[in-house]
């Protein structure tokens, strides 16, 4: 982790630590002065100073760089460059595009993270995750939608970053995020089995993709099964050698050999799938298999894209551009953003800035538009690999767009000769590691609660849509903390203090106006075994919030406690070590009494035993004289 921006109490400690180190190593007082002077002459980064190193990351680690940082980061930029290539016109494929657009994708997200990104391991670009969920919207569409969607998705997130709506990903639990991800992968190798098999049709939903994959099952083709089948191999099997990289009884030499032989298998598979295409046709005119389909090379234009879709048939105004995209808009900047989050938790910090990466992301998005760019977020694959070789800094985006932007320029024409077949290959076995089923089986024994929103969110992605499955897990989460908020943990029973028996209320953190009727049932309930004879004491320590509404119903559960109209026979309810800043909400009645510490409560308890006949006189004048009350005796 590149460093990061002090806090004013990290810079003083760390400056205390700096003068003690100073005084036990070196005595001499005119050093001290020295380290005195020095520190006072080094003023504390002003205000406009720190919002810059906030909101620019880059300013932060880029005055500490060095040649070490330098050496790893470009090791790592090179291998993510060639590694995003094919995962890039996988993904484009996915969605529905030509290749090319998932490159254009693949470059100006990271030189935009490498300023403003945050988290140094996310490597910005397309994701067979955020390609799945587009593609729900714009499919049947002309391409423009797809670019159109990238913009919209960008003004979203900036919109939600700049209004600190950041919150609102606290409401998406972790088995919700795993769930979605291994939803996800079962749709995206659902979607790769067609390639595979050499079908070509592009149709949302599972249930409508199995149906119309059974029904042109004999339009199988063997040869892209074949080589889809020997990319999978060639992967796994690559995939192995980083087994060998960990093994510390390995030679050093032949360790790092692995370790790069393993991160770099999809670039491998690309290159060799390539040579066989450009080698048949030298013989043959036609290949056994299919081939992507890509434009011409030549780097993209950058244009603002225009608002309105305009094609041969029909013309779309923005509105009915909003309509056709539907909830797409607010579906993939969450998706999008979710990725970056998730690894932004992975990370040694583990704590991310999620209205930070809002912006950054929407940035991403926005200006990818305007180079014909797909939707784009960080992925876990890139993240493996980022840290497998050793990842400092995000300078290591500078060179993967650099590598990507080469690829636009020289290699277009060339990955004509990759095989669909291989792609698809690629992406089976890159989101293969989303699919957790350990984390249901760990939930099924210990949280039953958090398997069934799991098991829920899983079913509804796969079956009507990862957006649908999202929103519907998000609403039951919520409905779930409402409940708990309705419904919060209060602690009823009968407790003894001198021999004298009250019933203990202890309600938990806030109690607010959805649980005040939950509060007095169960009070009211214990006074009704109790016959009402039982003072009520309620524990307000644990308090920490309390609404005007709720505050009237405890006023009011003091005139639940009343069996007739006079004072003098009802229940006295006693609020014990309530916040000082809550009892004004609360209206004072004659039975009901705040005490500050157990003395006055004992005080309390003597009275209302005396009243109801439960210690005789003699003892309640001894009690009252160990009070330090006294009391008048007729």
């Amino acid at each position: 982790m590149y460093p990061q921006l002090e806090t004013e109490s990290e810079q003083d400690e760390r400056a205390t630590k700096v003068r003690l180190l100073t005084t036990n190593s070196n005595c001499n007082p005119k050093a001290i002065a020295s380290d005195k002077d020095a520190q006072k002459a080094q003023p504390p980064p002003s205000k406009w100073r720190r919002a810059l190193l906030r909101h620019v990351p880059v300013f932060q680690w880029l005055p500490a760089y060095n040649m070490e940082w330098g050496i790893d980061d470009f090791i790592s930029g090179i291998t993510l460059g060639l590694t995003i290539i094919p995962e890039s016109i996988a993904c484009a494929l996915l969605a529905g595009l030509p290749a090319r657009y998932g490159l254009c994708s693949a470059f100006i997200g990271p030189l935009i993270y490498l300023i403003f990104g945050s988290i140094d391991k996310v490597i910005i670009g397309p994701t067979s995750l955020v390609a799945l969920v587009s593609v729900q919207f714009t499919v049947g569409r002309p391409i423009e939608f797809a670019f159109l969607l990238t913009f919209l998705s960008g003004i979203v997130q900036i919109i939600m970053g700049a209004m600190r709506m950041g919150f609102i990903f606290e409401f998406i639990s972790m088995p919700v995020i795993k769930a979605f991800s291994s939803a996800t992968a079962i749709l995206v190798i659902e979607s790769q089995v067609k390639v595979l098999l050499g079908i070509k049709y592009l149709v949302p939903g599972l249930v409508n993709s199995v149906r119309t994959l059974s029904s042109r099952i004999h339009e199988a083709n063997i040869g892209d099964l074949i080589m889809g089948i020997c990319a999978i191999v060639f992967l796994l099997l690559l995939e192995l050698l980083e087994r060998v990289a960990r093994n510390q009884k390995r030679g050093k030499a032949l360790r790092i050999c692995c370790r790069y032989l393993s991160t770099s298998r999809n670039t491998l598979i690309v290159f060799i799938a390539a040579i066989v295409s450009y080698t048949w046709l030298g013989y043959r005119e036609k290949l056994p298999y299919a081939l992507s389909s890509n434009a011409l090379s030549s780097l993209p234009n950058f244009t603002v894209p225009s608002l309105t879709i305009e094609t041969p048939g029909r013309t779309y105004s923005f509105w009915q551009v909003l309509s056709e995209l539907n909830v797409g808009i607010i579906v993939i900047p969450i998706v999008g953003i979710l990725t970056n989050i998730s690894i932004g938790k992975l990370t040694p910090k583990g704590l991310v800035d999620t209205n930070h990466e809002l912006l950054t992301v929407g940035l991403c998005n926005m200006f990818g538009s305007c180079v014909q760019a797909m939707p784009s977020s960080g992925a876990f694959t890139r993240y493996a690999i980022s840290t497998a070789c050793g990842l400092k800094t995000p300078m290591a985006n500078l060179y993967l767009g650099v590598i990507v932007l080469l690829a636009l320029s020289y290699l277009s024409p060339y990955f004509n000769y990759i095989p669909e077949a291989t792609l698809a290959a690629i992406l089976i076995c890159s989101i293969f590691t989303l699919l957790d089923f350990k984390l249901p089986m760990r939930l099924w024994k210990e949280s039953k609660r958090d398997f069934g929103i799991w098991l829920l969110c899983f079913c509804v992605c796969v079956l009507f849509g990862v957006e649908v499955g999202l929103f519907v897990s998000i609403i039951v989460t919520a409905l779930h903390l409402l409940f708990l908020w309705a419904r919060p943990e209060i602690l009823v029973k009968i407790e003894e203090l001198d021999e004298m028996q009250y019933i203990s209320v202890v309600p938990g953190n806030g109690i607010y106006f959805p649980a005040i009727n939950h509060l007095r049932g169960l009070v009211l309930k214990a006074c009704t075994q109790a016959e009402f004879k039982i003072t009520v004491v309620i524990d307000g320590h644990k308090i920490t919030g309390l609404d005007y509404t709720a505050a009237q119903g405890i006023s009011k559960l003091s005139s639940d406690l009343c069996r007739q109209s006079d004072a003098s026979s009802s229940t006295l309810l006693i609020l014990y070590r309530f916040p000082a800043h809550l009892q004004h909400l609360i209206d004072v009645t004659d039975n009901l009494v705040f005490c500050e510490n157990e003395t006055k409560v004992k005080e309390f308890l003597t009275q209302e035993s005396l009243r109801n006949g439960y210690i005789n006189l003699k003892e309640h004048i001894r009690a009252s004289i160990d009070l330090g009350y006294k009391i008048d005796i007729e």
